[in-house]
């Protein structure tokens, strides 16, 4: 397929995904201006007698029509065209630059609840458009939506209905029944598997997806270690009552709504979209509203006590000094009364030595009157590596590199919530054995000019707290600088 032009107009230019439903492909328009980018979706039908054809192009027809209406709105592709070509049938529709979301619910991280709330409204608020439309995705899986480049926007892509259609077969008496069951496995509700979907199977799916999200776990049954179902209820567990495998830190009013976006009967779960998103808004509502009351609350009745009490127990602030190293073009401050920069060895050229993988350490701060040998760490050690990666590819890969070391460490995840010199940035933070220390680590990075800089707070997991603040003074402290030529 490589290279053939279809419709006359549509060159083939890669292969992107296949299934059992068909092919997807990268392609361009000859017809158009600058030739821009779409994507060609082929599809086989099961049965290519002459009455299967006639019935699939039908309702293949009706189904376009109906990506057609959904395409108007601006976070689901466009259609561009569709048409039958040597018995199978294509789709064009409009291609998203960005990334799916599977590549954001990476395996083993469980992201914060800020983050899954926030998936959670963009995701509804797309598919409140689509259910009012009186149609059902089908198919909503992390690889189904995207995030797009330009503005970050969560986009429904690749739904089931057209692919229904290449699966029907029509009997003697002109009986249309469609053997396959669209949907993937860990996202679809039990009666979606019989051939009966309903809008709420839908809410089921995005509630898995959320589900995912907070506790690193991939729900596909067919993995090992996945989502298990209770013996007699069939709802899933996954919540911190149940279990020692599967805990998450959630909170019980979060966990509550997507309990009842996956429930096992559908009956018993939302009926609309807009009704989860209330809950969603109620919740947040309250969050707010109680952080409003505590601070103007609290503050009329306690701050005298405070002051008072600050004043006598915490001592002043720390002299900090400016840590300059011009060759990586970093700046960072550090209290010197107390901690001190130590520098990784140099080779003759005065260039630091970097590791195998293209990443070097630029500077470490430990206390002055730590013992190296015998005590557990105490350290903030600034890193860079060599390599043109993304934001979120160098946080996966931060992520792979903890898990290969440690593969019983839990990582979460609270990307993209921080910055890092003014740039945005990921934050992980872990807990890791070394010897007889259990450690707690967070590391902070983000990329410009084609490398990675990340800085990580390493510290026993006991006196994590205590010196956390002085971590973050010294990390929002931190600067890159442009390289001078």
């Amino acid at each position: 397929m490589i290279g053939q032009i279809l419709n006359g107009r549509y060159q083939i230019l890669e292969q992107i995904g296949k299934g059992g439903f068909g092919v997807t492909f990268t392609a361009i328009d000859t017809r158009r201006p600058g030739n821009p980018h779409c994507v060609v979706k082929q599809f086989k039908p099961i049965s290519t007698d002459p009455y299967n054809l006639q019935v699939g192009k039908r309702l293949f027809v009706r189904e376009a029509e109906k990506l057609e209406k959904l395409g108007k709105h601006e976070q689901i592709p466009r259609l561009l065209a569709y048409f039958e070509e040597n018995q199978e049938f294509y789709l064009v529709q409009e291609y998203i630059e960005g990334h799916d979301l599977s590549r954001e619910l990476v395996s083993g991280v469980q992201l914060s609840e800020a983050y899954v709330i926030k998936l959670l409204q963009d995701i509804l608020e797309v598919l409140d458009f689509v259910h009012k439309e009186n149609l059902i995705h089908r198919d909503l899986k992390t690889s189904n939506i995207r995030r797009r480049q330009a503005d970050g926007k969560i986009v429904l892509i690749d739904f089931g209905a057209v692919k229904e259609v290449t699966t029907q077969v029509v009997n003697p008496q002109g009986q249309v029944s469609f053997p396959t069951r669209i949907g993937n496995p860990g996202y679809m509700p039990s009666e979606q598997e019989r051939g009966d979907p309903k809008l709420s199977s839908d809410i089921y799916a995005v509630g898995i997806i959320a589900i995912q999200a907070l506790t690193g776990i991939n729900p596909d049954p067919r993995l090992s270690g996945g989502l298990p179902t209770h013996p007699q209820t069939g709802e899933i567990v996954w919540r911190d009552a149940y279990g020692d495998k599967l805990r998450t830190h959630v909170s019980p009013k979060l966990a509550n709504i997507i309990d009842k976006m996956v429930r096992y009967d559908y009956r018993q779960r939302y009926q609309s979209v807009n009704e989860v998103l209330q809950a969603l808004k109620r919740l947040t509502k309250k969050q707010r509203s109680w952080k409003l009351w505590l601070g103007v609350g609290l503050a009329a009745v306690i701050t005298p006590l405070i002051f008072w009490i600050l004043s006598k127990i915490i001592p002043s602030q720390p002299t900090l000094e400016t840590y300059n190293e011009p060759k990586s073009g970093i700046t960072i401050k550090y209290p010197s009364n107390d901690w001190q920069p130590i520098e990784p060895p140099k080779d003759n050229s005065s260039e630091i030595v970097e590791s195998k993988v293209g990443e070097s350490e630029i500077v470490k701060f430990t206390p002055k009157n730590q013992n190296q040998v015998d005590s557990c760490p105490l350290v903030i050690t600034i890193n860079v590596t060599q390599k043109l990666l993304s934001l979120e590819e160098s946080k996966n890969e931060a992520v792979r590199k903890i898990k290969t070391i440690n593969p019983n460490s839990k990582v979460k995840d609270d990307y993209p919530s921080t910055t890092l010199s003014k740039l945005n940035a990921y934050k992980l933070t872990y807990t890791r054995q070394e010897g007889q220390c259990k450690l707690k680590a967070m590391e902070i990075g983000t990329v410009r000019d084609g490398k990675t800089y990340f800085i990580t707070y390493t510290a026993e997991e006991k006196e994590y707290n205590k010196y956390l603040e002085l971590a973050e003074t010294m990390i929002n402290s931190f600067e890159i600088k442009v390289e001078e030529n």
